[in-house]
């Protein structure tokens, strides 16, 4: 967005001290304060100005806007008895699909916002202050009388999930009001990141800001019942990243051949798209034709915890992306940071960095 004179002006003295006043600005500039007032309001409209003090924005940032939670897991020691207590060995940690992709993009070197809702409450101050050691969390509204989300996993001793439970009613504040509302900080960005766990309506605005701004939009499944959240005219997404069971969700189908599923999406006006299945690896369009890649296979005694796989592909390959390699490369990193990632104990590898990816990804390929 294009600034005037004045607006220059008044940045460039809030550069040198974020914490003059406003009757200084306009002291320096022969202006009334209302005047300097109306300025700084444009200026945080257009995204220049995100808090105050005057904090001025400096770089461009990858927003990524969904669910935020925390994750508790219980891995069976036993194979798993119905009707009975069953010894397991419990793990907690901070999860929430769009968190667990921003926090892999942030270890990937990428300057990100979260854009999510909190309770206010102990676990909310724990995902706060977890968060913002490795991204920024400008745009984190807490919502009082509500609960943060949690989300509970039985895993079997195989690493594989037997049950899992959410408990996400927090997440019907961010709707479309609320996208709107934080417009702000999503001048700041390059890409839009948003899982499926904000309403419909939201993702419809989220589409139509992106349209509007040349901004890129990206939106990752979370599960089969949330697809319901993604519209029906998805023009102007640049990816959506998604497995079988949430596309066959979307458009209420039983078909199995990924790539028809694939050209279903293309049909909806999605630039990529990317379907995972498992095992077989993920097929995926990249703009031009559709193309396979296999998965990277990891032995069953090295499997920790499956927990955030999905979340840890959709982050390296919008790594990938976000860096200008092509689609295939990007789905490379993907795979590998999968495999990473169920070999470890969080959702999220604390080792991952750039050159891990590119390591492991060159081993596989002399496998």
């Amino acid at each position: 967005m294009k600034l005037n004179e004045n607006e220059y002006k008044v940045l460039e003295i809030l550069k040198k001290d974020p914490y003059v006043s406003q009757q200084f600005i306009a002291d320096q500039l022969k202006l009334s304060r209302p005047a300097i007032a109306n300025l700084i309001s444009g200026l945080q409209t257009k995204g220049y100005i995100i808090g105050k003090p005057y904090v001025l924005k400096s770089e461009d940032y990858i927003t990524c806007i969904g669910g935020t939670n925390l994750d508790y897991s219980f891995k069976l020691i036993d194979s798993m008895v119905l009707n009975t207590s069953n010894p397991v060995n419990s793990s907690k940690s901070h999860g929430g699909v769009i968190r667990n992709v921003a926090d892999n993009l942030s270890r990937l070197n990428h300057s990100v916002s979260l854009m999510t809702v909190l309770g206010d409450d102990l676990a909310g101050d724990e995902l706060l202050t977890q968060s913002k050691k490795i991204m920024e969390v400008f745009a984190v509204d807490k919502i009082k009388h509500e609960s943060t989300g949690s989300y509970y996993a039985v895993i079997d001793q195989h690493g594989n999930m037997t049950v899992g439970f959410a408990d996400m009613k927090i997440n019907d504040h961010m709707n479309r009001n609320w996208i709107l509302e934080h417009k702000r900080h999503l001048n700041l960005s390059t890409w839009l990141i948003t899982d499926t766990n904000v309403t419909k309506d939201a993702i419809e605005a989220l589409i139509e800001y992106a349209e509007l701004e040349h901004k890129k939009l990206a939106i990752i499944g979370v599960s089969g019942p949330k697809m319901k959240h993604v519209p029906d005219n998805l023009h102007g997404v640049e990816i959506i990243i998604c497995n079988l069971d949430e596309s066959q969700s979307y458009f209420n189908t039983k078909e199995d051949d990924l790539n028809i599923l694939i050209q279903m999406w293309i049909n909806k006006g999605v630039r990529q798209v990317v379907i995972t299945h498992g095992k077989n690896g993920a097929r995926y369009f990249d703009g031009k034709e559709i193309k396979h890649q296999k998965a990277y296979l990891v032995e069953d005694d090295k499997i920790v915890d499956v927990t955030g796989a999905g979340d840890a592909f959709s982050g390296a390959v919008l790594h990938g992306l976000i860096n200008q390699e092509p689609l295939e490369k990007s789905i490379q990193y993907g795979a590998i940071n999968s495999c990473l990632t169920i070999q470890s104990q969080h959702a999220v590898n604390q080792k991952l960095s750039i050159n891990l990816l590119k390591k492991e990804l060159k081993k596989y390929e002399n496998i």
